[in-house]
């Protein structure tokens, strides 16, 4: 079973870890960071997780039986008025451990805390296309597309299309 709790700097050199090359880095976090990582790029965002209703969310995925950290994901630009958020960077950082359901189980644990916890209404994500088991998986969650954007990112000769897709609280249904 995964369950979430919140990023600590501690993690940071765990999650820097995790990201091998600027493709991936691309891939995961869109333009916000540039490879090679480090812990000042992390504290940025880190930062915008303080105050009394942060706009952003970070959190490690911790496989309860065995105590051990296996994920990272985030909810971003957190709008409590509109009751609305993004759902992003979520990563299994050992390669080994993905395709194994610990990506739905750990976005399961965020809409709980979107939905449950800060009484969201609707979260918007955007993927690559050609990343089809984070599509499967969200779709198997609930996510439904709405938007296809040609070209929206380039890395060397390649451009990427990103799918964006979204659920509402009324769509989710709870495990």
């Amino acid at each position: 079973m995964i369950k979430i709790y919140k990023f600590e700097t501690i993690d940071i050199p765990r999650l820097i870890a995790w990201i091998p090359d600027a493709r991936f880095l691309l891939q995961w976090a869109g333009p916000q960071y540039t490879f090679p990582l480090d812990e000042a790029q992390f504290m940025k965002t880190y930062e915008q997780t303080k105050g009394e209703n942060p706009s952003h969310f970070m959190f490690k995925a911790i496989h309860t039986q065995k105590q051990d950290v296996i994920g990272h994901l985030e909810l971003m630009k957190v709008d409590y008025k509109k009751r609305s958020a993004v759902l992003g960077q979520i990563l299994i950082g050992d390669s080994a451990k993905r395709g194994k359901g610990y990506g739905y189980q750990m976005v399961q644990a965020i809409l709980r805390f979107a939905f449950d916890d800060l009484a969201l209404k609707e979260i918007d994500l955007g993927v690559f296309d050609f990343n089809h088991s984070a599509i499967k998986c969200y779709q198997k969650a609930g996510f439904q597309p709405y938007k296809i954007q040609q070209n929206n990112r380039q890395f060397g000769d390649e451009y990427w299309t990103l799918i964006k897709m979204k659920l509402s609280e009324e769509l989710w249904q709870k495990p």
